[in-house]
């Protein structure tokens, strides 16, 4: 199953044939969810078992990053293991989380091939001791959802920048999703996107703006706009 084209077909239609349906991204989330929902009942892989036997879903929200990074000011920056470190012994206080995937579709045969607590990223240290181990790829599909909504008819330029900026460290963070060092040939993620939503108006300065992003053949990136 080609989960992104799938997916991406259905949540395009849904969003430009009612665009005012939406109020925030957690509406386009919801959609998103009922869809790639319908799309596994039909081929009864919704779920999975864990290893040590937990059932759980395979569509998940905001799903820890398998590295470290940098994130503010609208940058974005991955930090890796040994970096994390030399700047800790530097300094105590440095900090550098995981970020978060907005959506994704665990792979059935990580699930079932791992225990609860490496599947759901939950313990960072745990999951990093199992790479070597692994042999199967963690998430079939990854999609980060950026909304530029507008529900009157000013330009709000300000704000249009803003979102811009978000979909650009999104973007970024989904390219280095996809070309974390896993194992060996398989790679952490099959496929991803980037989908940014807008129902304004002025969807030329929107693609001014986005002009911004340094695209890359690892992520694709979808604009959906209102008809």
């Amino acid at each position: 199953m080609a989960h992104l084209e799938q997916l991406y077909s259905q949540i395009k239609s849904a969003f430009e044939e009612q665009p005012h349906r939406f109020f925030t991204e957690h509406d386009i989330h919801s959609e998103l969810t009922m869809i790639t929902a319908e799309l596994l009942k039909k081929d009864g892989t919704l779920t999975e078992k864990t290893k040590d036997g937990y059932m759980v879903s395979r569509i998940h929200h905001e799903y820890p990053t398998p590295f470290r990074c940098l994130t503010g000011e609208f940058q974005f920056k991955v930090v890796t293991e040994e970096e994390f470190k030399q700047e800790k012994a530097k300094n105590p206080k440095f900090r550098a989380r995981r970020g978060w995937i907005d959506f994704v579709i665990l792979n059935p045969y990580f699930i079932s091939s791992n225990k609860l607590s490496i599947v759901s990223g939950k313990r960072y240290r745990s999951f990093l001791d199992s790479i070597a181990g692994q042999r199967h790829v963690a998430l079939d599909a990854a999609i980060e959802i950026v909304y530029y909504p507008t529900f009157d008819e000013r330009k709000q330029v300000g704000i249009m920048k803003r979102r811009v900026q978000a979909a650009k460290q999104d973007y970024d963070k989904m390219v280095a999703l996809m070309k974390f060092p896993y194992v060996g040939s398989i790679p952490f993620c099959r496929e991803a996107a980037m989908l940014l939503f807008s129902n304004t108006r002025h969807s030329g300065e929107l693609a001014s703006m986005l002009n911004m992003i340094s695209l890359d053949d690892a992520v694709s990136f979808h604009t959906i706009v209102k008809r």
